[in-house]
């Protein structure tokens, strides 16, 4: 009976909740931390990763985020990123209460339906039925979405120090391009029989989310929390992800979306969440 409960996609589901309570725990002692620390900046990178990974509070947050990454990771393999990334957004209720009794973070009554719309967003876009992913036979669409979502960043990067809620969008579009390229990887690394082989034609993609992972994880990450209160943080981070992930995976991954009404209406209550959660803070 066990055996027959404990199938692949309920593991998978059952990861992908854990993920996300690793990666909404995680900006709790990060952001206790930050406030200890000066300004972080990416203009002297090495002697600001030295002073963060040299603080254990901010450390443990890091290292909760990595075992995150590696249950995301075996979660989507397990039951596919259209069922995993709908539940990221579920931490979003232990996160709201560990900042209001750890961070001292004002919860009010606008927030909290921001943080409600938040939640029920990636909801509603799973209610769309989008389609799984499958290998691209081009690199157009690729390196559209990539050009797209870079020049996104860097115009928000522009502006970011007069608008600095501005960091949550330029990390979630961080994250959606390792997204983007960790599905790249997971497609080609069980492409075939052959494990090895697919990890050799996965080395691409494999250094680039490497590289976006922790870019978002030490820079933008740590740049963001330290601006802006963390709940609100990650609910704009977290949902703003999952929207640009499933926009990579139309664009990329030739995903469809079989019902707009709720698609639509999920990007609706995106947007609502975040203008009560950017106008409030």
């Amino acid at each position: 009976m066990l055996q027959l409960i404990l199938t692949s996609s309920v593991l998978g589901i059952i990861l992908a909740v854990i993920t996300s309570l690793l990666w909404n725990i995680a900006p709790i002692p990060q952001k206790e931390a930050l406030a200890e620390m000066p300004d972080i900046d990416a203009k002297q990178p090495w002697k600001h990763t030295k002073l963060l990974f040299s603080n254990r509070k901010w450390l443990s947050g890091f290292l909760l985020a990595l075992v995150g990454g590696v249950t995301y990771m075996l979660a989507t393999q397990m039951a596919g990123i259209i069922a995993v990334q709908p539940l990221m957004n579920v931490g979003l209720i232990v996160l709201a209460v560990l900042a209001n009794r750890r961070l001292g973070e004002e919860i009010d009554t606008p927030a909290k339906i921001g943080i409600l719309l938040m939640i029920l967003t990636p909801v509603f876009i799973a209610l769309g039925g989008v389609t799984e992913p499958i290998m691209f036979a081009t690199y157009d669409g690729l390196l559209l979405y990539c050009g797209m979502m870079l020049l996104a960043i860097g115009a928000m990067l522009a502006v970011s120090n007069r608008m600095p809620i501005l960091w949550a969008m330029i990390t979630s579009f961080l994250q959606a391009l390792g997204a983007t390229f960790t599905q790249w990887f997971t497609l080609t690394l069980f492409a075939g029989d052959d494990i090895i082989q697919g990890l050799i034609n996965g080395l691409v993609p494999l250094i680039l989310l490497a590289s976006f992972m922790f870019v978002t994880g030490v820079y933008a990450i740590s740049i963001g929390l330290q601006r802006n209160p963390a709940s609100r943080f990650n609910s704009i981070t977290g949902t703003f992800s999952m929207i640009t992930v499933v926009i990579g995976g139309i664009m990329i991954f030739g995903q469809l979306v079989t019902n707009w009404p709720f698609y639509g209406f999920g990007l609706l209550t995106g947007i609502a969440g975040v203008i009560l959660l950017s106008k409030f803070q």
